[in-house]
């Protein structure tokens, strides 16, 4: 900004003003230099062809990325420029969940502002030309603060049972002539004013079609922009079609981790290393590829990553320890916590010896305050249950390879209980939408890969066989002892007699 000396404040306001609308004007043009200038972000090649992209009027962008790369600092960026380049703007942003809202996208945009601030502090701009200054950030929304309701950026959750969360929104950047046709009311980049608009959908693929079809008319507007960014998990739905086969009506962009200085080199060797070169856990996180379609694994991948972001409802429910009993070898022995559809803590540990186990159990047990430990009793297995059981502890012995329940889950039957686990554990996943976010990201994030990596089939009686640990190792894989944890968790046996349930609440 041009600073010029004068004795007169009302003046140097006036002159701070004008220096500062064509700052707009130079940033309206450009979203790159108005991150860089602005919030002092330095974009990668990447998120420099993300706010290129959608600098563009009525632009239509889609992303799909792999993790780490960037993606919603990108977002975050195109979402300022978008509030302060433009006089009475509107910028409704969605999401699945309430969590990847407030907690990852409005987290990153508080951070951006903060930074934009401190910029400002260190160039001599005036107070009154801060973000901070102009817009007040709240919880799910920020408005600025002459025109709140007319001027705004807002947050809703974007779920099959709540469609028009993008509904209601409609640009006015267009009048219409005396013959009743719409024109623009001058060229976009030259205009501040017109209440542009701006939707901003994080996590795109766990978006329902409902969502999109119940706003089908605001995102037609007349030089609405849309930005669409998300990791591929699904290969259905609106953000797969603005990928493939409705590509001709958007600029879809892909990225590669590989491609991103912000992602460790290693990441994706780490990744083939856990789940197989071609895996789709390897083609979503670090390629930014759909997955295939594999008819054969017995979890979809959106179902698992969907859960990294969100939180199931606290209290209620029956707190289970989930056991699995390392073996020999590389096996992990695993101990896992989920109260209903809210996976509450996890230890892993290895090299320990059958009385160890059962010492950390109880420990465990006692700190998380369990109610019941599903422990799987199989070799060593037995041991712990064994000593649990002479400690009187609330110990629920699980043995995967009985037979299964008579009854189904869904339309299917297990031949084994541990395939009677796993469908129930699907059915979990699918319907009751689970949340792994408190668990430490990474272990979630190996929790579910190796959800998603797990193959099953029939047998002669069509009853499902979910592929063993062995085959897995066989396939070059580790063995799933987080994901075995949990399913444990999924069997209805009570404590035997002389545990004592009562012994573990608080």
């Amino acid at each position: 900004m041009t600073r010029r000396p004068t004795a007169d404040p009302s003046r140097r306001m006036h002159e701070g003003l004008a220096d500062y609308g064509r700052l707009r004007c130079l940033w309206r043009a450009d979203p790159v230099l108005y991150a860089r200038q602005r919030l002092g972000l330095n974009p990668t090649r990447q998120q420099s062809a993300l706010l290129e992209a959608i600098g563009l009027p009525g632009a239509k962008v889609t992303v799909r990325a792999g993790h780490g790369v960037g993606k919603t600092a990108a977002t975050a960026s195109a979402i300022w420029w978008h509030l302060e380049c433009f006089d009475y703007s509107k910028t409704p942003c969605t999401a699945p969940t309430a969590s990847q809202l407030e907690q990852i996208l409005w987290s990153e945009l508080s951070r951006l502002r903060r930074k934009a601030d401190d910029r400002a502090l260190e160039m001599g701009l005036p107070g009154y030309l801060w973000l901070g200054a102009l817009f007040d950030l709240s919880a799910r929304a920020i408005n600025d603060r002459g025109a709140p309701r007319e001027w705004f950026v807002s947050a809703r959750t974007a779920r099959r049972d709540q469609p028009d969360a993008l509904q209601g929104y409609h640009a006015s950047d267009v009048e219409i002539d005396l013959e009743g046709a719409a024109r623009p009311l001058a060229h976009p980049l030259e205009r501040a004013s017109g209440a542009s608009l701006m939707f901003v959908i994080e996590e795109a693929s766990g978006v329902p079609d409902a969502v999109f079809e119940v706003a089908e008319g605001a995102l037609s507007s007349h030089g609405a922009r849309l930005l669409m960014v998300g990791n591929p998990t699904r290969n259905t739905g609106f953000f797969a079609r603005s990928h493939k086969r409705d590509r001709a009506s958007f600029t879809a962009l892909r990225f590669r981790c590989a491609d991103s200085p912000l992602v460790d080199p290693g990441y994706r060797e780490a990744l083939i290393r856990k789940y197989g070169e071609g895996s789709n856990v390897v083609r979503v996180r670090a390629d930014g590829a759909f997955p295939r379609q594999d008819d054969d694994v017995l979890i979809p991948l959106d179902l698992t990553e969907a859960a990294l972001t969100q939180r199931g409802p606290v209290g209620g429910v029956e707190r289970r320890l989930g056991v699995d009993v390392a073996r020999f070898g590389d096996d992990r022995t695993v101990f896992l916590l989920r109260a209903g559809s809210r996976l509450e803590a996890v230890e892993v540990t290895s090299g320990r010896d059958t009385m160890a186990v059962a010492g950390l159990a109880a420990e465990l047990a006692r700190k998380w305050t369990a109610q019941t430990i599903h422990v799987d009793e199989i070799g060593v297995g037995a041991g712990v249950v064994d000593r649990l059981r002479e400690d009187g502890l609330p110990v629920v012995a699980v043995n995967v390879a009985d037979k299964a329940p008579e009854r189904m889950v869904g339309e299917e039957r297990g031949r084994l209980l541990r395939d009677h686990l796993w469908l129930a554990l699907r059915s979990w996943l699918r319907d009751e939408a689970p949340g792994f976010a408190d668990l430490p990201r990474d272990r979630a994030e190996d929790l579910a890969g190796e959800l998603s990596s797990v193959r099953y089939g029939f047998d002669g009686s069509g009853r499902v066989v979910v592929e063993s640990k062995d085959a897995m190792k066989r396939r070059g894989l580790r063995s799933p002892d987080l994901a075995d944890a949990l399913a444990l968790t999924f069997h209805e046996g009570r404590p035997a007699p002389g545990g004592r349930v009562t012994r573990l609440r608080f």
